[in-house]
């Protein structure tokens, strides 16, 4: 699983699920045939550009110490960082992690626990302060840089802060919830659809993922794609990629009849068809007989894209991220032909895939020319 690490703008001062703008392109700005850099409008761009490990590389450990796995992690932990008792949380280590102070608030990361580490900074954290306690200024300070390493010495799970010394974890038992989920399996492959006036929210859920699409009738008002866990009896929405402005965490309670908050959501199962991301990554091509297009659609396995049609040359084309959560295909552009009517979000299902031959990419793009749908692997000469 890629890990993308730059966190959406609109940091949370509240918890309630609001989205920080409206129209779904509206107000973001792309470069033109650029896609080095993005002078997107959204606050902090989750998507637009690739960020390294936020784990340090492997370094040799002493005799009978190694670097811990996600397997050496329980799912709840007790540190004592700075004199604070910090609840932490690996969930179903998924890549997200969670840093509680009770009564205060809570910083979450994502990591990919490379080496037993777990690199916080502000690009790669979101936070959400509840309380003015004294403590309230020690999670701003981890949110803005702090290093926290794991390893395993014989049977004792330490951890150590910034280089320090290493201590002890302490594993803790959080009852699990009899009125709520509190186990993160139970919302894969799950569908929860909330009304509230004339707009819909629709979630699905995947191994570790979520999409979200809000609109109105027929008006799609919002496309967002993220990482999800529950930790601590709290459903955790981090985006990833996102239409238009959002906050950066987002935090409900989900009652054991799957509704978010009691807003009245309603849930339903769906079948998830899985494919791999390293088959999916080719080279592909399509052509429409209307418009007499050539179209190459290029998914390199680092996470870049590159979209093309043209007759003589290009009609359109645009360049960006991409992941796939389940079989949801989600893109964003970070340049493109024409940046006006470049929609910066496309996501939609991959269908009828077949390893090495095609599919069929059932999506949300209504730019002109349209991407097609159907998509064969591009032959070369012999």
């Amino acid at each position: 699983m890629k890990l993308h690490y730059l966190l959406a703008g609109c940091v949370a001062a509240t918890l309630a699920f609001t989205g920080c703008g409206s129209d779904s392109s509206s107000d973001t700005s792309i470069d033109r045939e650029d896609v080095s850099s993005s002078s997107s409008s959204i606050e902090a761009q989750s998507s637009s550009s690739k960020k390294e490990s936020s784990s340090s590389e492997k370094k040799e450990e002493p005799d009978g110490v190694r670097a811990a796995t996600l397997d050496d992690l329980s799912r709840n932990m007790l540190l004592d960082i700075d004199g604070h008792n910090v609840h932490m949380v690996a969930g179903s280590k998924k890549g997200m992690f969670s840093f509680w102070v009770v009564d205060t608030g809570e910083v979450v990361v994502v990591s990919d626990f490379e080496g037993g580490v777990i690199s916080i900074d502000e690009d790669n954290s979101a936070t959400s302060i509840i309380n003015k306690l004294d403590d309230k200024y020690f999670l701003a300070k981890m949110a803005k840089g702090m290093t926290i390493k794991f390893t395993v010495d014989s049977d004792t799970l330490l951890y150590s802060v910034d280089k320090g010394k290493a201590k002890a974890v302490q594993v803790e038992q959080i009852p699990a919830g009899n009125t709520y989920i509190s186990k993160y399996d139970d919302m894969v492959g799950k569908k929860i659809t909330c009304k509230s006036g004339d707009t819909t929210d629709v979630y699905r859920f995947y191994d570790g993922r979520y999409t979200m699409e809000s609109s109105a009738g027929k008006k799609t008002l919002l496309l967002v794609g993220g990482y999800a866990d529950i930790h601590r009896g709290k459903l955790i929405l981090v985006p990833e990629y996102f239409s238009d402005n959002v906050m950066s965490l987002y935090m409900y309670v989900v009652s054991s009849s799957f509704d978010l908050d009691i807003r009245g959501c309603s849930s339903e199962k769906f079948k998830i068809a899985k494919v791999k991301e390293a088959d999916l990554a080719d080279n592909w091509y399509s052509y429409d007989k209307d418009l007499k297009l050539d179209w190459t659609f290029v998914l390199q396995d680092d996470g870049t894209f590159n979209l093309e049609g043209r007759s003589n040359e290009p009609e359109q084309k645009k360049a960006g991220l991409w992941s796939l959560y389940g079989d949801v295909l989600l893109m964003r552009a970070e340049s493109c032909l024409d940046p006006k009517s470049c929609e910066t979000i496309v996501m939609g299902n991959i269908e009828d895939f077949e390893k090495g031959k095609g599919f069929t990419f059932k999506h949300s793009s209504g730019e002109v020319p349209p991407m097609p749908t159907e998509w064969v692997l591009q032959k070369y000469e012999d």
